[in-house]
């Protein structure tokens, strides 16, 4: 990259930074009640792991400008002045000293190139940390909507047992029902309860995951607005869908980079054997100067460190293991990525397929077959079993009908995670296919 363009793009991304390190706290209130649109939005300015990782692209961009240096260090000068005491009369020898350090063996060229990959480096982490985010966040956001839904679904079970719960009281005031019919719509009754319990935590649990993704206040209560229909995502074969991901995946580019930065240091660390060369000149007066009797001289040379006593030795060992563990990270990496993408859509096919099973109308159907037992409990025509067979049926239906929500939205969401945002899960209203 040309010094000039990388420092252009250094002070716009710099100013970028600057723009969005804000703090959310002295940012107008997130809007509610919140969208999902407006949630991923607001969790790429604040989400706390994508500030942090803007913050780390500038600070190795400094340490890129830093390496972009033509000398090791800058000119060094030095002055020296001492009095000569003679037989006949004291004099005064001054010296001045001018030397600078140079680059040998292109050791200047491999830092800056090494600092420059380890920033594009973590550039490319960046935005494939954005696409993280951003995947997290809607997996956050759909299961608040999941577990308002569970809460919702938990109340119609918990109706539907308070009126058969009521119901058998009253037969067996009137002598009409027996103890054993109370017990069994009393015990559906105090299940359906725990059921609206577990529902409300899930709720709370699910609002402070996405708090905490949004680096809102716990303590928030934050009302979302969304569906939970979702558009079946239609995904090319595995093959194609492995090297589109692969190519649009950033932290895979940016396991190459590292991989160059160690490679560069590596050949730093064996040049380092051959020392930079530092040239001075100098201006000395003896004696006064020649003015007054005395001498001028001027002359210059060369420097340069003997590599006797250290040989970098340990800096060459450290610098090969470092290669050695940049290039294990980026093959684990490759291997992780096809593992996840394949992983992700087999998980997809099934949860989609179990949310096609276990849709609204099986849950309504389960919640009218105990409405049902109900009218044939109070004409007689079933007993006690009947009332809890169709009980555990709601109540497994619901969990089942749940399961499958929960599935799917994870499913979905580690798919968009897997393919660096190429697959997104959209709701019903919008139409879910890959990002061109």
């Amino acid at each position: 990259m040309p010094i000039l363009c990388f420092r252009a793009s250094a002070f716009a991304l710099g100013l970028c930074f600057m723009a969005s390190a804000v703090p959310a706290s002295a940012v107008t209130q997130i809007t509610q009640p919140l969208t999902l649109d407006a949630a991923l939005e607001w969790a790429q300015q604040y989400n706390p792991a994508v500030r942090a990782a803007r913050l780390r692209v500038e600070r190795l961009t400094g340490e890129a400008i830093h390496a972009d240096v033509a000398v090791p260090s800058n000119p060094r000068v030095e002055l020296e002045a001492g009095q000569r005491s003679g037989r006949l009369a004291d004099t005064t020898d001054i010296g001045v000293r001018v030397s600078q350090e140079l680059w040998i063996a292109g050791q200047g060229g491999l830092r800056q190139a090494a600092a420059e990959s380890e920033a594009g480096a973590a550039r490319s982490d960046y935005i494939f940390l954005q696409a993280s985010v951003q995947a997290r966040t809607r997996a956050a956001f759909l299961s608040r909507l999941a577990a308002q839904r569970a809460v919702e679904t938990a109340q119609q079970v918990v109706e539907a047992n308070d009126k058969l719960a009521t119901y058998a009281r009253k037969r067996l005031s009137a002598g009409a029902g027996t103890q054993l019919e109370a017990n069994a719509a009393k015990l559906g009754q105090s299940r359906a309860q725990a059921l609206l319990a577990r529902a409300r935590n899930r709720a709370r649990q699910a609002g402070l995951a996405l708090n905490d993704l949004l680096a809102v206040d716990p303590q928030r209560r934050l009302a979302v607005r969304g569906e939970l229909g979702f558009a079946p995502l239609t995904l090319p074969s595995s093959d194609s869908l492995l090297t589109r991901s692969v190519e649009r995946r950033t932290d895979l580019n940016a396991a190459a980079q590292r991989v160059v930065a160690a490679q560069k240091r590596l050949s730093l660390s064996r040049r380092q054997i051959i020392p930079n060369l530092t040239v001075f000149g100098f201006y000395r007066q003896e004696a006064d100067g020649k003015g007054s009797g005395g001498e001028d001289i001027t002359g210059g040379g060369i420097g340069f460190d003997v590599p006797i006593l250290h040989r970098y030795e340990g800096e060459r060992r450290v610098a090969n293991a470092e290669l050695g563990q940049a290039l294990l990270e980026q093959d684990n990496l490759q291997r992780e990525v096809r593992l996840q993408i394949l992983a992700g859509m087999s998980d997809y096919d099934s949860a989609s397929q179990q949310v096609a099973a276990l849709n609204d109308a099986v849950l309504n159907a389960a919640q009218q077959t105990l409405d049902l037992t109900r009218r044939s409990f109070a004409a007689g025509q079933v007993a006690a079993p009947a009332i809890t067979t169709a009980q555990n049926n709601l109540i497994a239906v619901r969990q089942d009908y749940l399961d499958a929500l929960d599935a799917l939205i994870a499913a979905g969401t580690d798919l968009e995670r897997a393919t660096g945002g190429l697959v997104v899960m959209q709701s019903a209203a919008h139409s879910s296919e890959l990002n061109r």
